[in-house]
């Protein structure tokens, strides 16, 4: 399988701009576990990176510790509580008639619970984007993962959790063997951070340099998460599409904004991102 440079080209056509129509249920919702007080930061970054980039809302699940918090710091995105796994399911039996899109792992918290609402949300939500304390969760228990990983799940893993989750791909081998030998076990989707991305599917490869080292702080990942889960949807992109478009325009959001960047630095940046790929 070759590698395809990521560059607007492959994607732009399938970018989901706002129209005149568009109206915020036709942008669609995504929902994003949160739930750690300590790693709250994680969650808005998340979020914010989602409602800017185009999605209608954005529900963040918290906990009686989180929500207070997230009430008073970030108005605009709609929270509900849950604190255990039963009522996690009965509410995702509702949410899934208006919610296809969710992204789990910032600020989630590497745990057990994670995992269980993890295996939950899996389980009813047809888009899945899995990034951070997901994966962690599932260490030493990738097979239980495996199962329901499908074509309309995405993990987006550095080196390090990809190798906790499987240990048994050779460290030594080159990222594209990794990629391909993730994709034989599942068929799923893979973006594989680094100054060089992968993001892999079972159809094609596509390389990210599109990049800058100034990503290499904290938050960075969560904001591309935020990123892809905005793009995804039947009426948007396909998973592999918008981690492409995900990756390249958080690459040239860093790349614009030069040394000294942080995370919050790359949420300033989303508009400026969008209206330089949108003369592309």
């Amino acid at each position: 399988m070759n590698l395809i440079k990521n560059t607007p080209k492959i994607w732009i056509k399938k970018f989901p701009w706002k129209k005149k129509s568009s109206n915020k249920y036709s942008r669609g919702r995504v929902l994003i576990l949160g739930g750690q007080k300590h790693m709250i930061g994680a969650t808005i970054l998340a979020a914010e990176a989602c409602l800017r980039v185009g999605a209608g809302s954005v529900k963040i699940i918290c906990t009686k510790d989180t929500i207070k918090t997230l009430s008073l710091k970030f108005p605009s995105v709609l929270k509900v509580e849950i604190n255990n796994i039963s009522y996690l399911k009965s509410f995702l039996k509702k949410e899934r008639k208006t919610t296809s899109v969710a992204l789990v792992g910032p600020g989630a918290g590497s745990n057990s619970k994670t995992m269980k609402f993890t295996e939950e949300i899996l389980k009813q939500i047809k888009y899945v984007i899995l990034d951070a304390d997901a994966l962690n969760s599932f260490q030493h228990k990738t097979k239980k993962l495996l199962k329901y990983l499908d074509k309309f799940k995405l993990i987006t893993p550095h080196k390090k959790e990809f190798h906790r989750l499987f240990p048994f791909i050779k460290k030594s081998s080159e990222d594209k063997e990794k990629v391909l030998k993730f994709i034989k076990l599942c068929k799923s989707n893979i973006l594989l951070k680094g100054n060089t991305t992968l993001i892999g599917s079972n159809k094609k490869i596509i390389k990210n340099t599109h990049s800058s080292s100034e990503l290499a702080v904290i938050g960075s990942g969560d904001v591309l998460a935020g990123i892809i889960a905005s793009l995804v949807g039947d009426n948007k992109m396909s998973i592999i599409e918008a981690a492409a478009a995900a990756a390249w325009l958080h690459g040239d959001i860093a790349r614009k904004y030069g040394r000294g960047l942080i995370s919050e630095d790359l949420i300033k940046g989303i508009q400026s991102g969008l209206e330089r790929l949108a003369k592309k």
